[in-house]
């Protein structure tokens, strides 16, 4: 058992002692404003590392529940934390969480899956738009005193385009909904979801959306537009390397809003840099915060739009998903069970 842990037993079978208001919970990186407001009425106590005198390895030491927006929750800090009973990550992904330590110190981990989905496919199509509109480029010749002639910016665009969405999950429907709405073709590569996803309604996917399912290469050959918008997994990391960008048209583009590491990020500039594809809107990097030398494969790439990890960076979107994982972990302190289950 790791130094300073309590055992998974115990961790499990003091569920319920407690109410929230005399519990202690950890914001390990800041939240929407106001969700913290919210956690400081749900919670009888609040802790934020760097704020009150509070480090992170006190604050594990002291926490009850723990919601994660940012940052990683890995075994040397499970080890830290004795009376931690759940990690509640307030977006869908959980890959930041090591799910095997905690499961072996009897701690839960929760998501809050599609709350962040129509913020995610907004950004998506915003970067669709920025490269095939060629809007950033041409926005920074102009700020550098260039005179840019429109004859001489003439640009694919994305209306009526053939758009490749790998995956099938929240955030890709929400997506196919945006650009079907520009007319676009819809081909989708997704092995482990069923046939019937986004054919037959249901209570998840409500509303049909046209489209034809393929094989990853077939994705790749045809489309204009190439979406990534599945998790990261041993599967798919690195799923897009030297192989998969040279079947890819030279006037295509590829959008990640997904997960970095799923891009080989030194083959992707390359492409970019020989005309090998068009271009490229990342709203995720192999190395985060997108800033200096992160970047580095892409400096003084023109055809490339990169935003520092943005997708769910809306108001609404925060705010909701904070406010829902605060409340999940209020709930399983006082044993209630645990919504979103994912470990």
């Amino acid at each position: 058992m790791p130094n300073g842990s309590s055992s998974p037993e115990l961790r499990q079978t003091t569920l319920g002692a407690l109410k929230a208001s005399e519990a202690t919970l950890l914001i390990a990186t800041p939240l929407h404003p106001k969700s913290e407001a919210h956690a400081e009425r749900v919670f009888g106590r609040v802790l934020r590392p760097g704020v009150g005198g509070w480090t992170r390895e006190a604050a594990l030491a002291e926490a009850d529940a723990i919601v994660l927006r940012a940052g990683t929750i890995r075994a040397p800090d499970l080890a830290l934390a004795p009376r931690v009973r759940i990690v509640a990550r307030n977006g869908t992904g959980y890959d930041t969480v090591d799910l095997d330590a905690c499961v072996g110190h009897g701690v839960v981990v929760t998501n809050v899956p599609g709350g962040n989905a129509e913020a995610v496919a907004e950004l998506t199509l915003a970067l669709a738009l920025a490269v095939t509109r060629r809007v950033a480029e041409l926005d920074a010749r102009i700020r550098s005193g260039e005179l840019v002639r429109s004859i001489t910016a003439l640009c694919p665009g994305l209306l009526g385009r053939t758009v490749g969405l790998v995956g099938m999950g929240d955030i890709a429907y929400a997506a196919a909904r945006m650009f079907a709405a520009f007319g676009c073709r819809l081909l989708v590569y997704s092995p482990t979801s069923p046939p019937s996803r986004w054919v037959v309604p249901d209570e998840r996917y409500p509303t049909p959306v046209a489209h034809e399912r393929v094989t990853l290469d077939e994705l790749l050959a045809q489309a204009h537009v190439v979406s990534l918008h599945c998790p990261l997994t041993e599967q798919t990391r690195g799923m897009i390397g030297k192989t998969e960008l040279g079947r890819m048209r030279p006037d295509a583009v590829l959008l990640n809003t997904s997960r970095g590491a799923m891009v080989d990020e030194a083959a992707l500039a390359e492409a970019l840099r020989t005309g090998g594809i068009a271009g490229a809107g990342l709203d995720v990097t192999a190395v985060e915060p997108a800033y200096g030398d992160n970047l580095a494969h892409f400096a003084g790439l023109r055809n490339v739009v990169v935003t520092p990890h943005v997708g769910a960076s809306t108001d609404a979107a925060q705010e909701y998903g904070c406010d829902a994982a605060i409340d999940i972990c209020a709930d399983f302190v006082e044993g209630r069970g645990a919504r979103n289950r994912v470990a």
